[in-house]
């Protein structure tokens, strides 16, 4: 039986990621228009889900309006709050 690929998951840690490339983007004088538009064209779409693309919207949005901060994102992923999968206890 040949064996079924795992379909790439969303993490917390790319989420944070995300929200700092956006802060950072921001930093350097990009738009938000423009910081969306190279999310769109991407291949983002080719390794996440919808629910996932729609979810890293929103936190790239709000990181980069300054709505959240990345301590709110974070701990809000970590406690599986953002419908994402708890990441697991570092040993």
């Amino acid at each position: 039986m040949a064996a079924i690929p795992a379909q790439a998951a969303l993490e917390c840690d790319q989420v944070i990621a995300a929200a700092q490339a956006a802060i950072k983007l921001r930093d350097d004088g990009m738009s938000l228009n423009a910081v969306m538009r190279d999310m769109e064209n991407s291949n983002l779409q080719q390794k996440l889900d919808a629910k996932e693309i729609n979810l890293l919207r929103q936190i790239v949005s709000m990181s980069f309006t300054s709505e959240t901060s990345l301590h709110e994102i974070a701990e809000s992923c970590n406690a599986g709050e953002l419908g994402l999968p708890k990441p697991k206890p570092k040993t």
